[in-house]
């Protein structure tokens, strides 16, 4: 077994990370603060972002949820998710239930994404496959890097 010395670095978390891990135990949820729903009936849903060449690939959780129920808008370069989990509290028999834990999460739930850079609304596909959603966001022709030959004189 090799030894390992400490890290202040790698292994201190910044103060931003702390600050995170010290909202999200609190009764105010920092995600929602920044979606705008303080209090509000929707929830924020879980997502990865990441750019590929001229798309940007979005994935979000989504169990339960068929792909006719997912609600998908975009203007310039925001892209707005929405859907309903559906959820076994939700059942009109759940009342006779004695709950034990109840951690699963259902209900509305919406997401909107600030992409660096204008996107093709009209072109963004979408395709759902056990529970996760995928979205490919194509940047627009403007915002796409070029390369730019140089000539010799």
């Amino acid at each position: 077994m090799a030894n390992r010395f400490w890290d202040s670095y790698a292994d201190s978390l910044s103060l931003r990370d702390a600050m995170d891990r010290l909202l999200e135990h609190s009764v105010v949820r920092p995600q929602a603060l920044a979606s705008g729903s303080t209090g509000g009936s929707a929830k924020v849903m879980p997502i990865d972002v990441f750019e590929k060449d001229s798309d940007y690939m979005i994935r979000a959780y989504l169990p339960g949820v068929k792909a006719e129920d997912v609600d998908i808008s975009a203007e310039r370069e925001v892209v707005t998710i929405k859907a309903h989990i559906p959820g076994e509290a939700e059942r009109e028999e759940s009342g006779n239930y004695r709950w034990i834990v109840g951690e699963l999460g259902y209900g509305d739930v919406v997401r909107t994404v600030r992409l660096p850079v204008p996107v093709n609304g009209s072109a963004i596909e979408a395709g759902m496959a056990e529970g996760v959603l995928t979205l490919t966001v194509p940047k627009t022709e403007e915002a796409k890097p070029r390369k730019i030959a140089v000539v010799a004189k």
